[in-house]
C-alpha cells in the first residue's frame, strides 16, 4: 500500500522543483521589465472598460433632448435656412438664431468651442457658424439628408 506521508512529500519536493525557478524567472521578467508593455495594455484596457462603464451609466440616466433629435432639429432647420431667401428679413433672422442655438447646445453636449454666443455678426458669424459646423461633422453628428455617395 503507499504511504500518504511519502505522497505528500513527493507531491511538495516536485512542486518545489518546478515552482520555485518558474517563480525566478517571472520576477527576473518582472524586474527587467519585460511585463511593462503587457501591464501596461492590461491598465489601458482596464481605464477603457471603467470608461465605457461611466459611459454606460450616464446614458441609463440622461437627462435633457437626446442629441439625436436635436441633430435631426439641426438638419431641419440647416434645409430651411437654404430656402429662407424669398422670405421676410425678421423670419430669417429668427432662423438663424434658433439654428445657431441649437448649435450652441450640441457644441455644449459634445464639448465643442465656438464663439456663437458673442456679438459677432455678418460675415463674421457665418464664418464662425461655417466652422463649427465642420467641428461637428467631424464629431460625428451628420448636418447633411445626403447620404455617401449621393450627388450634391
Amino acid at each position: 500500500m503507499v504511504d500518504a506521508y511519502q505522497v505528500m512529500l513527493g507531491v511538495i519536493a516536485v512542486s518545489i522543483m518546478v515552482l520555485i525557478p518558474l517563480c525566478c524567472i517571472f520576477l527576473w521578467d518582472l524586474l527587467a521589465g519585460r511585463w511593462d508593455s503587457a501591464i501596461s495594455r492590461w491598465r489601458q484596457k482596464r481605464a477603457a472598460d471603467a470608461a465605457h462603464r461611466r459611459g454606460v451609466r450616464a446614458l441609463k440616466t440622461q437627462q435633457g433632448i437626446p442629441i439625436e433629435q436635436l441633430a435631426a432639429d439641426l438638419r431641419r432647420l440647416r434645409a430651411l435656412l437654404g430656402k429662407d431667401e424669398h422670405r421676410s428679413a425678421a423670419h430669417q433672422i429668427g432662423n438663424r438664431l434658433a439654428y445657431d442655438r441649437l448649435m450652441i447646445q450640441i457644441c455644449h453636449m459634445l464639448d465643442i468651442e465656438h464663439e456663437l454666443g458673442g456679438d459677432s455678426i455678418g460675415v463674421e458669424r457665418d464664418i464662425e457658424r461655417f466652422r463649427v459646423e465642420a467641428e461637428l461633422e467631424r464629431a460625428g453628428v451628420v448636418l447633411s439628408d445626403r447620404r455617401y455617395g449621393q450627388a450634391a
